[in-house]
């Protein structure tokens, strides 16, 4: 199965977040826009009514707002606007403008009008909560108070961390860019600039009483708020924040796909009391005597995966393997544990008829919302967990039909994932053995890449893996390159193209893995024996060029496959130092040859200078390989460089870590 990625050419020179960063400006203007012409047509927003003059008035504001930078500006303005919108913040936010308007400016308030907004909405919970444009900027209030009231913590746990381990790296604190892809329609990031900004202790403390007092009017009507919409996502929120994780991602919940991981959630140190009210809503939702049905509708099985993600967030095991627990004998269990014929037959089985009505799959397959809920589930159980009661009662004697399921397969592949026992390993590939091609036939390629990547981890049935992958691709006994293409395709390589396709995100995963196996000699040597031309292709690609980082970086890879890489790749060092995956791989291929190689590389660079510096990768190349000092002075640079190597390793000395590999080249 294909998924588009960042293309070549234009697109790729100008960074990977060039489209995202595009997008989200182009949504937000052409929201702006949308508002003007709403005004114009005398339709003053959706949702709560309010006069023309506020609207206008807040048209202007959300204008101003684009072209706001800096902090103290921001600061200004939001205090101003909701002194202008004092008396009328609960109608202002019921608005759609009003709603993103004060959903942005919260942050920027000082302690006395934030103070007061939270009074105001707490006096108001009910309606928020309820009203699908208001209860953004509830949900941006209790995210903010979090920020407020637990910064101090934050600032403990670092000095903590530096004197009990100075040379130790720490997490990386949350940037701008980072802040934007976490909190998605905000047009200001806020969580690093709360995070650091002074707040009175009297503050603090108020807004810690704001976050309880949310939890426990949401606890207190837990049992209204879950089938609302609105409040349910309030109510995650709130649970969320409970265990530190900080603001949701807004996904869409329908989106499904073989797709990289998304940027993690920002985690924060919280108090440790609040532990006590998420544990009230796990033991809240288990007393519901429809317990049993919760993980089949869509709005409950989301609060669950929410709170089993929260409940291994703060680490409370206890409780994690009662909701656990219950969920299995309960949930997935209860009652009937098999799909009736019936539901199955109109399940999905429009694109693999050949593969039955699925009858006898258990009860946890039957919905969408349960098989979600179930791949959250195996990502925070226990091994012993996972081998003893998911695998025996839930994936045994159904991963061949669950894999070939266009519903069911992703749940194959986060079980894979989560595999620590080898014999499970070995039950998995005997349901596989003979299904490898039609899994592949039907786009299926994360179950593959599952399998590569455990195989590796767990350093078993490697061997076996590699005979269904080769035989599934009919490229056993072809050529080193018409196998490489296959895998790299994952297209048998017996079947004819009029164009040569895209390499394959999951294929140059798979390849990846591979050359992370005991024994990867056969695609070691199929790589080095490719004709260099269509190697650097590969490697120019951004989906080729981390096979280079696998290829270095495996320890089953000996340093004379490494050395003959770099050897291999002479005379197209500058074709791919002209794109920037390829750039990325001549570095790569820099540190990992030796002096002579090294020397080698440089001179075949200096050849192309000019174009070199007409790319900012080619410039950060030049700079870092000084292949400028090399074009006027050989010897020169084999001094500066040696003098380069020595400053890094005096630096490492120092700080304990590195930002590049530099290594002498005498």
């Amino acid at each position: 199965m294909e998924f588009d990625g960042i293309g070549s050419g234009e697109s790729a020179e100008r960074g990977s977040n060039y489209h995202k960063n595009r997008a989200k400006k182009r949504k937000s203007n052409r929201f702006l826009q949308n508002v003007k012409g709403f005004g114009r047509k005398g339709n003053f927003g959706r949702g709560a009514e309010m006069d023309q003059e506020q609207y206008n008035y807040l048209v202007n504001i959300l204008a101003s707002m684009s072209k706001q930078e800096d902090t103290e500006e921001r600061q200004l303005m939001a205090n101003n606007v909701l002194g202008q919108l004092e008396g009328k913040e609960i109608r202002s936010a019921s608005n759609q403008l009003g709603s993103r308007v004060l959903e942005n400016l919260l942050p920027f308030t000082d302690e006395e009008t934030f103070a007061k907004l939270m009074e105001t909405l707490a006096d108001n919970f009910r309606v928020i909560c309820c009203d699908k444009f208001a209860s953004h900027v509830l949900q941006r209030m209790l995210y903010v108070a979090l920020l407020r009231a637990v910064a101090p913590l934050q600032s403990e746990e670092d000095e903590a961390e530096q004197a009990t381990a100075p040379k130790s790296k720490k997490p990386k604190q949350s940037t701008e860019s980072d802040e934007v892809k976490q909190n998605g329609p905000s047009m200001w990031p806020f969580e690093e600039y709360t995070i650091k900004e002074p707040y009175s202790d009297e503050h603090r403390r108020q807004c810690r009483k704001f976050v309880k007092r949310v939890a426990k009017f949401l606890l207190n009507n837990l049992e209204e708020f879950v089938w609302d919409v609105t409040a349910n996502y309030i109510v995650r929120q709130c649970i969320l924040n409970l265990s530190g994780i900080g603001e949701m991602k807004m996904v869409d919940s329908g989106s499904r796909g073989n797709q990289p991981a998304s940027v993690e959630p920002t985690r924060l140190i919280v108090p440790e009391k609040w532990q006590k009210l998420l544990i009230e809503f796990n033991l809240r939702l288990m007393a519901w005597p429809q317990f049993a049905d919760l993980p089949f509708n869509e709005l409950t099985s989301v609060i669950l995966q929410t709170l089993l993600k929260a409940l291994s967030t703060i680490g409370d095991q206890f409780q994690l393997e009662q909701l656990s627990s219950k969920l299995h004998n309960e949930g997935f269990f209860a009652g009937n544990n098999c799909i009736k014929e019936e539901e199955a037959n109109g399940a999905e089985n429009e694109e693999e008829p050949e593969y039955g009505t699925r009858a006898n799959l258990p009860k946890a397959f039957k919905q969408p919302a349960s098989i979600r809920l179930l791949e959250s589930f195996i990502t925070v159980v226990s091994s012993s967990f996972l081998k003893e009661r998911i695998f025996e009662g839930l994936f045994r004697g159904h991963i061949k039909e669950l894999s070939l399921s266009r519903v069911h397969n992703f749940a194959v592949q986060k079980f894979i994932d989560h595999i620590n026992d080898k014999d499970v390993m070995e039950s998995v590939f005997g349901e596989l053995e003979d299904s490898m091609e039609n899994i592949l036939r039907f786009g299926h390629t994360g179950i593959v890449l599952a399998l590569a990547k455990t195989c590796a981890r767990l350093a078993c049935q490697q061997g076996k893996f590699v005979k269904l992958l080769l035989d599934a691709l009919h490229c056993a006994e072809v050529a080193p390159d018409k196998m490489l293409n296959a895998v790299l395709y994952l297209l048998p390589a017996d079947v004819t193209l009029e164009t040569t396709p895209r390499i394959s995100l999951h294929g140059s995963l798979i390849l990846q893995a591979i050359l992370e196996f005991n024994k990867p000699i056969k695609f070691v040597s199929a790589l080095l024996e490719m004709p260099n031309v269509r190697l650097a292709d590969i490697l120019s690609d951004p989906r080729g060029s981390y096979i280079a980082n696998a290829f270095v970086g495996s320890r089953f890879v000996g340093e004379k496959s490494r050395e003959k890489m770099v050897r291999h790749l002479e005379g197209q060092y500058s074709q791919l130092v002209l794109t920037p995956h390829g750039s990325r791989v001549v570095d790569i291929m820099y540190n990992a040859g030796n002096p002579a190689q090294r020397e080698n590389i440089v001179r075949e660079l200096a050849d192309r200078c000019a174009q070199l510096n007409s790319k900012p990768w080619g410039i950060a190349i030049n700079k870092r390989l000084l292949v400028d000092t090399y074009r006027r002075n050989p010897a020169r640079w084999k001094v500066a460089i040696n003098s380069d190597a020595k400053v890094a390793k005096m630096f490492d000395k120092l700080v304990g870590g590195t930002k590049r590999k530099v290594t002498s080249s005498k």
